[in-house]
């Protein structure tokens, strides 16, 4: 059923779900809120406090009248509270349209806080409806917008897309949900778009972070006993030998991760693991001579990055050490020249290890005997992709990475299902990075810091939320704002609307430092190291989850020089979250202290479907939550999995496609 089909959907608003990530029925009723306001508190006028919201019912009793000031307009009419018999004023600035929606003597419900001026009641700019509409006298859903599409319309249009809820989407059958005491998908999702009571909607939250976390790691457990298979598979090699070929050592706990990985690669079945690690804490290396144990007993192996830039920077920094070994390092882009002759030499078995893009999965890239595949920051890529990667050869082991930390509560706990392996230490030697917060209205200050830095030869990051949306701070503003306080210097922009070969010139030349500035969204998030970049400057801070702003962080501070991270924020009092970021750069304890914070989030995804909700905030978990997820996960295994419906992991797996780790932070 297509989006058109729904009531009030028109060509032009299903466009602007697009941004909001909702492309199908089901993307819209699993758009979950940020936040709720309860809009219940009703109140009069004689009763209400000056700083709280109340819901209140007025009657119109005046015609609007405007005023011009030097600020704008000034729009006020009168009405009556009939209950209290008090007059109310009613005030908006600079709105010359609300006003014209309220007929003279109605009654209307109005939700404002409320005020006394020269012995009068005042609301100002009120929300206000009609006395037969929900929006106010009820718990309100708020969820994330974009321009164009209100709170009251994407109500609205979800309230229609439940009517056509997929039945599939219950993942269990009517006998488990009264064995653990759940109400069904269905029941919750009505209850958190239209919340009845408090109660109800805090177990609805609640039941459906813990039934999509059970759903995952059934899903786990599914792809682990269906789709594992047996490999004849022998690596001999001395570590001590390999690692001396380094000008550095590693740390513990990346040589932990590395043995883990050799050891399961030893196995009778194929490898499936998953490597975490810190921004900058080394994970890349730990690949590497992991791909190089793999060549050295004859099996090729083969790592996918996000960017032809990282693919380059990856080969080019790992080139020596491969060849050192005297084995043939390659590298595979959408632009590269000699496709043609690097296709003929992994058929041939004439390249040990390939660094490429998605360029590695096309049709005719054939491997001679691909063994090991590695995928870095993996959750760039769809799970097609990886999945296409690993068909490249017969029996293939697997290894994905990421640098989304995980709080320990979690890991242990899925530790004894998944294969996984940390690093949880920074390699010696790497300069802490001064993270500042910055207010909005400082903003000249920050130019003078960032002036500075520019003027020693240095680079400067700057990212947005936001690409041109109505926003002072979004990439196309800050772009204007940066272009001309710094006249003088190459100002650029980076964002994903671009073209793929744009967005990767652009990220060339900032490595080759062509680019003084960088404009950009999140897309540098998975970046290149860029020693001579030391200035991270991140706007609408507040608006980022503390790990999604510790991975920024992480682009600078790859060289030699001072550091420095600001964080821009119209609010940065003491107790703001950003605080954490200014005091620690560990990115496991920002992430146990966003854990602490929030809850632990969802973690893994089977199934790549329309929006990701990880991203939604509201769905962070509790530590109850864990728990409660892992004693009904083990109770379905002791009923075999009886009652749980797996059509619709079978909609977008097929048997022998086994990638499915996707994380998220």
């Amino acid at each position: 059923m297509d989006l058109l089909d729904l009531k009030g959907i028109g060509q032009k608003k299903k466009e602007l779900l697009r941004k909001l990530n909702i492309y199908t029925v089901s993307d819209l009723y699993n758009y979950y809120p940020t936040s709720f306001e309860d809009r219940r508190n009703k109140a009069s006028v004689l009763k209400a406090r000056s700083n709280i919201k109340y819901y209140f019912e007025w009657k119109i009793t005046s015609r609007s009248k405007q005023i011009r000031t030097k600020k704008g307009i000034i729009t006020y009419i009168y009405a009556l509270e009939e209950e209290s018999n008090q007059k109310i004023k009613i005030i908006w600035f600079n709105d010359r349209f609300s006003h014209q929606k309220l007929n003279i003597y109605e009654t209307y419900k109005f939700y404002t806080k409320i005020s006394i001026e020269n012995g009068i009641y005042q609301a100002v700019n009120p929300m206000f409806c009609k006395m037969d509409e929900d929006e106010i006298g009820n718990i309100i859903a708020i969820y994330p917008l974009t321009s164009g599409i209100n709170q009251k319309q994407l109500s609205k249009f979800i309230g229609e897309s439940l009517k056509y809820f997929d039945k599939d989407e219950e993942i269990f059958d009517e006998n488990i949900l009264d064995e653990i005491g759940f109400r069904s998908k269905y029941e919750n999702l009505e209850e958190i778009h239209f919340p009845t009571d408090i109660e109800s909607l805090m177990t609805a939250k609640s039941q459906i972070k813990v039934t999509d976390f059970v759903k995952e790691l059934i899903y786990i457990d599914f792809i682990n006993k269906k789709l594992q298979s047996d490999q004849n598979l022998s690596l001999s090699y001395d570590l001590d030998k390999i690692l001396a070929k380094l000008d550095f050592k590693l740390t513990r706990s990346q040589l932990i991760s590395l043995k883990e990985i050799l050891a399961d690669a030893n196995k009778d079945t194929l490898m499936n693991r998953l490597l975490i690690g810190d921004v900058g804490s080394g994970k890349t290396i730990v690949a590497i001579i992991a791909m190089i144990v793999f060549a050295l007993n004859g099996h090729q192996a083969a790592m996918m990055v996000p960017t032809e830039v990282l693919a380059i920077q990856q080969y080019e920094k790992n080139l020596a050490l491969i060849e050192s070994f005297g084995l043939n390092l390659a590298l595979l882009t959408g632009s590269i020249k000699n496709k043609a002759d690097i296709k003929q030499k992994l058929i041939a078995g004439e390249i040990d290890i390939l660094i490429g893009t998605h360029a590695i999965i096309q049709e005719d890239v054939e491997f001679k005997d691909l063994r090991f595949v590695v995928n870095d920051e993996q959750h760039r890529f769809g799970v097609g992709q990886r999945q296409a990667l690993g068909q490249k050869g017969e029996k293939v082991n697997y290894l994905t990475m990421t640098a989304t930390p995980i709080p320990r509560t979690i890991s242990l706990r899925l530790s004894k299902i998944l294969d996984l392996s940390m690093i949880n230490e920074l390699p010696k030697g790497r300069k802490p990075i001064t993270t500042k917060l910055v207010t909005e209205i400082m903003e000249y200050a920050l130019f003078t810091e960032i002036n500075h830095n520019l003027e020693a030869g240095r680079q400067v990051y700057v990212v947005s939320n936001n690409i041109n949306a109505d926003d002072k701070n979004s990439v196309e503003n800050l772009y204007k704002r940066y272009k001309k306080q710094f006249e003088n210097r190459t100002v650029k922009k980076l964002h994903g609307d671009m073209k793929a070969a744009d967005k990767d010139k652009t990220l060339k030349d900032f490595a080759d430092g062509k680019i003084d500035i960088l404009i950009s969204t999140t897309v540098i998030e998975v970046g290149i190291d860029v020693a001579n970049a030391n200035t991270m400057v991140i706007y609408n801070a507040n608006f980022f989850g503390l790990s999604s702003l510790h991975q920024l962080r992480g682009r600078v501070g790859r060289g030699p020089y001072e550091s420095y991270c600001y964080l821009v924020s119209k609010n940065t009092d003491n107790n703001s979250k950003l605080n954490i970021l200014v005091n620690n750069e560990n990115g496991f304890e920002i992430a146990k202290k966003d854990f602490d914070l929030r809850g632990g989030g969802k973690i893994l995804s089977s199934i790549q479907h329309g929006r990701n909700i990880s991203q939604v905030e509201f769905l962070n978990m509790a530590n109850s939550e864990i728990e409660k997820s892992f004693e009904i996960f083990e109770y379905l295994k002791a009923i075999d999995f009886n009652g749980v419906n797996f059509s619709y992991i079978e909609k977008f797996f097929e048997m022998d496609k086994r990638i499915i780790l996707n994380w998220w932070e």
